[in-house]
């Protein structure tokens, strides 16, 4: 990362880097990722954690290009403790302004967030929005007319959207951001999917509370992905096998 880079990212709170993948290699992870989410899982849900089971998707959020980036953020020693695919098929409704933190069981907060293109992500397929700066103040969430992930929200009239920033990427591009920075996305008004891979990267200095997390299951740990884990804070588990 250039000096430029990380002024950037710690005055905004988002970076969009590289494609990690070429576009021949994209969709060959794109066939084995469809074939991946036709399965449960350890969590008994197609979306979360499949870094855990699958090579393909461990090493998709382990890319050298993603773990550089966040080593000069966070520092040399890095786990990757959480995963999840945010599917956006046509017609499918909005995410609601949100901060990840809000919802995390880690201590202390510090944590980045690498979001993937699986599929081409636009405007017309509701790619994600960040409001720049939104990073430095946490608000309080509020009850959404959303479920599940996304029941609670932002209040709305504690920001100004109108700085937005629209995150348009290619497949295998990403963007990292930090954990309090505001974002979400609009509705799918298009007839593509819009599938996203979010890798959550935390330094070894953190300490995850994998049992307040939910889908909890016996094989949930942190996975080692850059350095030394000299505190042992964390349960770690094996990479996949490919």
């Amino acid at each position: 990362m250039t000096p430029e880079e990380r002024n950037f990212f710690e005055e905004n709170g988002f970076l969009v880097g590289p494609a990690v993948r070429d576009i021949a290699a994209m969709d060959r992870a794109r066939q084995m990722i469809d074939v991946v989410l036709e399965g449960q899982g350890f969590a008994n849900d197609p979306t979360a954690h499949r870094h855990l089971d699958s090579r393909t998707v461990h090493d998709l959020c382990a890319e050298p290009a993603i773990v550089d980036r966040a080593a000069a953020i966070l520092g040399p020693d890095l786990l990757l403790w959480h995963s999840r695919f945010f599917d956006k098929p046509p017609g499918s409704g909005p995410v609601p302004w949100h901060q990840d933190m809000a919802f995390w069981p880690i201590e202390p907060d510090v944590c980045l967030s690498a979001w993937i293109a699986i599929d081409r992500a636009d405007r017309e397929n509701g790619c994600v929005e960040v409001i720049p700066g939104s990073h430095r103040r946490t608000l309080p969430h509020t009850t959404s007319e959303g479920t599940g992930r996304f029941a609670q929200m932002a209040p709305p009239g504690s920001f100004d959207d109108r700085w937005k920033v629209t995150i348009e990427l290619a497949p295998g591009e990403f963007f990292l951001f930090d954990r309090w920075l505001l974002h979400g996305s609009p509705s799918n008004r298009s007839a593509r999917r819009r599938l996203g891979l979010a890798a959550r990267i935390v330094p070894t200095s953190v300490k995850v509370d994998f049992d307040r997390m939910s889908p909890c299951f016996p094989e949930l740990g942190a996975q080692l992905i850059r350095g030394e884990d000299y505190l042992g804070l964390n349960r770690i588990v094996p990479v996949p096998v490919s």
